[in-house]
């Protein structure tokens, strides 16, 4: 059971490598892969740092619509004979850290002026 979980870790990260080099997209990092077990359904994260949410759900849907490709791109390299199916989503966590440390800062200069 445990070999079955490090496998999906290991396909998650090539699939993740794979997007990424099939994409090569600008501003679009791909963050996270997660995995079934059984490999079948995969949950690609992505993050548009930087972009406003017109610009996010623009990418999100281009991913979406290339979906396709990309599957059957990632799929070939991986030579995986288990019917796929890839989920985007986006990725808040980098906006969000970055509002973290902003909080900090702002607190950080409150307490040099006290």
């Amino acid at each position: 059971m445990n070999e079955d979980f490090h496998r999906s870790d290991r396909v998650a990260e090539r699939v993740r490598a794979d997007i990424v080099d099939i994409l090569r997209i600008g501003m679009v990092s791909i963050t996270r892969v997660k995995t079934s077990r059984d490999l079948r359904n995969m949950t690609v994260w992505v993050s548009a740092f930087g972009a406003d949410e017109a610009k996010q759900a623009a990418t999100l849907e281009g991913l979406r619509s290339a979906t396709p490709y990309i599957t059957r791109e990632v799929f070939r390299r991986l030579q995986i004979k288990v019917a796929v199916e890839l989920t985007f989503k986006m990725d808040d966590s980098l906006a969000k850290g970055q509002e973290v440390l902003q909080k900090i800062k702002e607190a950080l200069a409150e307490d040099e002026q006290k």
